[in-house]
């Protein structure tokens, strides 16, 4: 495959930083995603992560035995009383790991004052090379893919970049054309998974589908193939697909390998032509 293809850890969240790694390596991944930081704060579960502690430490070994490489880590939420340099031993231990992009949500509906803050926090990352992907989602302060590129243009930093998820594409009302009007060089990786094409009236809905009750690629009705087109031919693929009702009955592995084959399927069709 020419793309790059993750694991991201939301796919597989019952398991813990060092079996993600075993677990996409047995599923045939090169590459996975952390959550280092948890995306609901108070409600989600830390992992003992952030610091010189027992499971970073063997989630290094698994990184090395596995050969599965770390591509992003998450989150860094950004809302008014958010300290950046807070985020700093999260950022730390993404780097250590060897991560190449963090995931950044604003949870501020203020254009001005989120082009600030993502300008400092490109900034922030910079040294350690990591680059800064803005996270659009209906429910956030930064709703649109619109209002990314506003903000991220605005900044125009060499590791900001916009990360692009086909629900959020959808759900925000938008199409596979505004994802081809996206410069190049702000895309970050594209998030797939699917769903039914009836969009929730209400956000409580739509973020319960978001976390847990996506679908494989080809089972809903989002445009995926259109998205897949529109993004650059290289760009690398996480595969978030939480699956919270099939969680109970098909283990960790087998889920992670049927999203993947399903991926890998729908990839096939959209570089097909290419080829021929």
């Amino acid at each position: 495959m020419k793309r790059p293809i993750s694991l991201a850890h939301l796919t597989v969240i019952e398991l813990n930083p060092p079996d993600v790694f075993s677990a996409a390596a047995e599923a045939g991944y090169s590459y996975a995603s952390l959550r280092l930081a948890p995306a609901s704060p108070g409600k989600e579960a830390q992992f003992p992560m952030i610091g010189d502690t027992p499971m970073f430490r063997e989630t290094q070994r698994r990184i090395a035995e596995t050969g599965v490489a770390l591509f992003d880590f998450e989150i860094l939420r950004i809302n008014r009383d958010t300290r950046l340099t807070d985020f700093l031993p999260v950022i730390e231990t993404g780097a250590k790991l060897g991560g190449k992009f963090v995931l950044v949500a604003g949870d501020v509906e203020d254009e001005p004052f989120m082009i600030d803050k993502f300008a400092e926090i490109c900034e922030l990352g910079a040294p350690f090379g990591i680059g800064m992907g803005l996270e659009f989602m209906p429910w956030t302060g930064v709703k649109t893919l619109a209002s990314a590129r506003r903000i991220a243009e605005a900044t125009n930093p060499p590791n900001g970049h916009i990360i692009v998820d086909a629900i959020h594409v959808d759900r925000a009302g938008e199409t596979a054309a505004d994802v081809a009007a996206m410069p190049k060089h702000l895309h970050c990786y594209f998030q797939i998974c699917d769903l039914p094409a009836e969009r929730p009236k209400d956000n409580e809905t739509m973020i319960y589908q978001a976390r847990q009750a996506r679908l494989p690629p080809g089972e809903g009705g989002l445009d995926l193939t259109g998205m897949l087109r529109a993004i650059p031919a290289d760009l690398p693929i996480s595969v978030e697909i939480p699956m919270a009702e099939l969680a109970k009955t098909m283990p960790a592995v087998a889920r992670a390998r049927m999203l993947r084959e399903k991926t890998e399927a729908m990839l096939q069709v959209i570089e097909a032509p290419a080829r021929g």
